[in-house]
């Protein structure tokens, strides 16, 4: 991970995984809301490799929580408890706040549209295959449909949508553009780490908007340029 000084625990994981939980993260920074929600995800790591198996054990109890509310987005991922990283964006103005929380000090880092620095283009450029499956099952009380959507690497991964909730008008309904609605329960296979993200809790309201989505950088926080934020999180 970013933690990479000999004695952590945290050396033990090879960066480019966290640069795969550094995009998934990230995926969704243009989410424009056309409707006002939270929602909260377990997320679960696994992996078919013993050795890395053993070590993404370190992370069990992680999560997601995302929170939207007209054009802002606020996305918080827990790792495990030991790490948290958050991105709270304007999808208007392009305009984000970036902050990590962890044993080496909290940081923060200020998101533009106008620097190359912002979150890769790339991520959204990527050519992606859907089929829709004739299956469903219920999640949360919601009827969810099945996707499976494969990259242009032969990845694959799998929704569980539903319609009964608004997902985002632009840019991304959270995580694939391709899957037609809020995904309750999805499943990233990449570099050898299955993700499995599954809704626990979802409202219709988010709580104490302002201060959710201020994009005031906090007290003891050390402010970063965002490009040192994603080489320390493994990013490019």
């Amino acid at each position: 991970m970013f933690y990479t000084f000999s004695g952590t625990l945290y050396y033990m994981i090879p960066m480019k995984y966290f640069s795969l939980i550094f995009a998934v993260v990230f995926l969704s920074h243009t989410l424009v809301s056309q409707t006002e929600l939270s929602l909260n995800y377990k997320v679960e790591m696994s992996s078919d490799d013993p050795e890395m198996e053993a070590q993404l054990s370190m992370f069990q109890n992680s999560s997601l929580q995302l929170y939207i509310k007209d054009q802002m987005s606020r996305q918080e991922f827990s790792f495990g408890g030991m790490i948290k990283t958050t991105v709270i964006m304007n999808s208007e103005t392009q305009e984000g706040l970036s902050l990590i929380d962890g044993m080496m000090g909290n940081y923060a880092a200020k998101i533009s549209p106008d620097k190359e620095d912002t979150i890769s283009e790339n991520d959204s450029a990527v050519d992606f295959e859907i089929e829709l499956v004739d299956e469903t099952k219920k999640i949360l009380g919601y009827t969810c449909k099945k996707a499976i959507v494969y990259d242009q690497d032969g990845n694959e991964s799998v929704y569980w949508y539903t319609e009964e909730i608004a997902p985002p008008k632009e840019g991304g309904k959270y995580m694939n553009e391709k899957v037609p609605g809020m995904p309750i329960e999805f499943t990233v296979n990449q570099q050898g780490i299955t993700m499995t993200f599954t809704a626990t809790k979802f409202e219709k309201k988010v709580d104490k908007p302002k201060e959710k989505f201020s994009m005031k950088v906090p007290e003891g926080y050390t402010e970063k340029p965002l490009e040192e934020i994603q080489g320390m999180m493994g990013g490019s």
